[in-house]
């Protein structure tokens, strides 16, 4: 059974990711905490940033990175809590949305870290290239359609050859409510080679 870890971004933590885990232990994936030793790493947002350097993983599925050159930070904060907003109440509900805010509250003060790294790495792919350069690594990096952290010009950015970038529908935060698409693609690249 392949393990995999799973690392939330900034004002994100494991109540937010309880319905991804759970579907992918329904998948037939063993969930680990410690991210040196995991097969799999899948990483949201500033998340990325929590990849250890020595991490043994072979596969990296990364959600969402925070890049885009020319847009300040500040600017796709607030577009990404409009879109977010919309999104959730309508599809879930004030409730749901109220509950998401106090979650991601919570997980600010209690994992302020991730707040730090994605500012300090904010727009920088030096990280990010040494992660996905490691060989025998494979990558993928998905970027959500109404994602305003993520360029769509990061595929021309990055050098590896192991990376394969996908678009889906959704919000930044689309895994966290609607698993499935991730799951299946995360099956689909255990199953073959990836170009």
């Amino acid at each position: 059974m392949r393990t995999v870890a799973v690392i939330e971004g900034f004002s994100g933590g494991p109540m937010h990711t309880r319905r991804f885990r759970q579907a992918l232990a329904e998948a037939g994936y063993q969930l680990i905490k410690n991210r040196r030793e995991a097969d799999i790493i899948i990483a949201h947002s500033a998340g990325i940033y929590g990849i250890p350097a020595a991490a043994k993983a072979d596969l990296l599925i990364l959600i969402g990175p925070t890049y885009w050159p020319g847009q300040k930070l500040i600017k796709r904060l607030v577009r990404h809590t409009r879109s977010s907003r919309r999104y959730h109440v309508a599809k879930f509900g004030w409730r749901y949305y109220l509950w998401k805010k106090l979650l991601e509250l919570y997980y600010f003060f209690r994992r302020h870290r991730y707040l730090w790294l994605g500012i300090i790495h904010n727009n920088r792919l030096d990280r990010l290239n040494k992660l996905i350069e490691k060989p025998g690594r494979r990558t993928i990096i998905i970027r959500n359609q109404d994602d305003p952290f993520s360029s769509p010009a990061l595929r021309n950015e990055l050098r590896s050859r192991n990376v394969q970038f996908q678009q889906m529908p959704g919000v930044h935060d689309d895994y966290v409510t609607n698993p499935r698409p991730y799951i299946d693609l995360l099956r689909a690249a255990e199953s073959k080679e990836m170009p």
